[in-house]
């Protein structure tokens, strides 16, 4: 997942290098399911190289697919500052969005709730009549 243009200054100025030696650490595959980066996925979860898949399958057999490019999680401590070697793993998508589901639904849920105040405090969203 690319770094938001917002949140690049909370990640140290290394990151690139970081993010290299966590992708050689893993062998260049997911740490979790162990798919290899840079494959393609079907919806069967058979993964294949992209030459393959660019050259016949993708393009002929008509099967969902999905390019993998792993990306690094921070697992323990969600801060983009803690960038200890034991804070991070090289996840596929599938992998690093279920492990940031929980996250995302409590981020969601205090959102909703503090619109919910701001109505609470402005009287809703009624339209005011002419």
């Amino acid at each position: 997942m690319p770094i938001l243009r917002a949140n690049r200054d909370r990640y140290p100025a290394d990151w690139s290098e970081i993010r290299a030696r966590i992708l050689d650490r893993a062998r260049h595959r997911c740490e979790w399911c162990g798919v290899p980066n840079h494959w393609w996925r079907n919806e069967f979860d058979q993964w294949t190289d992209s030459k393959w898949v660019a050259d016949s399958w993708r393009l002929n057999d008509g099967y969902k697919v999905a390019y993998i490019v792993l990306t690094i999680a921070h697992v323990h401590d969600p801060d983009p500052a803690n960038c200890h070697p034991e804070n991070l793993a090289a996840l596929c998508q599938r992998c690093h969005n279920r492990h940031d589901a929980p996250l995302r639904q409590r981020h969601a849920y205090h959102t909703r709730r503090a619109g919910a105040a701001l109505a609470d405090l402005f009287g809703g969203c009624e339209s005011v009549e002419r």
